[in-house]
């Protein structure tokens, strides 16, 4: 009998409504694999960027009650999607980008929400995503779109280039549909600019990749409905436009390091500002052993 100890889903909360979508999201998950969630929260003193235990007369007491209370609502929708879960909670006078990525070490899943549109606290939130995408060591789930009943469960979309990563993303994306009881589309774009004869070509060979990517999981998963697509074009694009029937977007992220907006490939990237429903990320940080594929 394995004694390993069952890694939590994490979900980061702020109090706005995106991070509760999170919660709603990260509590079905954890339930689906049968582990834990933890909900987390870090706060700081917010004008001058100074971690409020640092404060001895300064505002830590207001903030911890707040931060408290956040996680408590928090921890409120986590039951009411799922109360049997087991829930433990972590408030930390900290940055938000350390903490979560310090934690994604021993998770399943790191999962976060979005801000409203065109909103400081977009950008700002858009900006610790992509990092944390980029960092974490576990897939980190973003989540987009509106949860709404008809949507759940229906359709998970993986994106495959034929990558180790894309490997990772495949596994993750039918571990994800099967517990799910979801149908699973396995797409392959093929960039623009070719020929009709090339063209042609270029497709039987995206179908003989997505039939080697997902040979053995037909065979573990018989019953599992599995299409694959080849599409002509930009992928960022036809993903973008795939997830507003999806409840799920699996894909690889392979940036080139550097500059923040390097961190992440250009795909990744448009999925985790345009989507219409959730995103699953992951990187060559967590290609070995992901949690998620367990």
């Amino acid at each position: 009998m394995s004694t390993e100890t069952p890694r939590p889903v994490v979900v980061g909360v702020d109090g706005t409504q995106g991070s509760l979508d999170a919660v709603a999201w990260a509590a079905h998950a954890a339930t689906l694999r049968k582990v834990p969630l933890r909900v987390v929260h870090a706060f700081a003193w917010p004008l001058l960027h100074i971690p409020a235990a640092m404060w001895q007369l300064g505002p830590e007491d207001g903030l911890r009650a707040h931060a408290d209370s956040l996680v408590e609502e928090a921890v409120r929708t986590a039951r009411d999607t799922a109360p049997d879960i087991e829930i433990t909670t972590t408030v930390e006078t900290d940055f938000p980008l350390p903490l979560l990525v310090d934690l994604s070490r021993d998770a399943t899943y790191v999962v976060v929400g979005t801000a409203g549109r065109g909103s400081v606290a977009d950008v700002l939130a858009g900006s610790l995503t992509i990092e944390l995408s980029a960092r974490s060591q576990a897939p980190v789930v973003v989540v987009r779109g509106t949860l709404s009943p008809e949507r759940t469960d229906n359709l998970v979309v993986v994106g495959v280039d034929g990558s180790p990563l894309a490997a990772v993303a495949v596994e993750v994306a039918v571990e994800e549909a099967a517990r799910r009881r979801a149908r699973l589309l396995a797409v392959h774009v093929v960039r623009q600019g070719v020929t009709a004869r090339s063209g042609a070509a270029d497709t039987a060979a995206g179908l003989r990749l997505l039939e080697e990517a997902l040979a053995g999981w037909r065979h573990k998963y018989p019953d599992l409905p599995i299409e694959e697509r080849v599409l002509m074009g930009h992928a960022a694009g036809h993903l973008i436009e795939l997830s507003a029937a999806a409840s799920l977007v699996v894909v690889g992220a392979r940036g080139r390091g550097g500059f923040t907006g390097m961190l992440l490939g250009s795909v990744s990237q448009a999925l985790l500002h345009q989507a219409q429903c959730p995103v699953v990320v992951l990187t060559r940080e967590c290609r070995a052993g992901t949690p998620a594929a367990a």
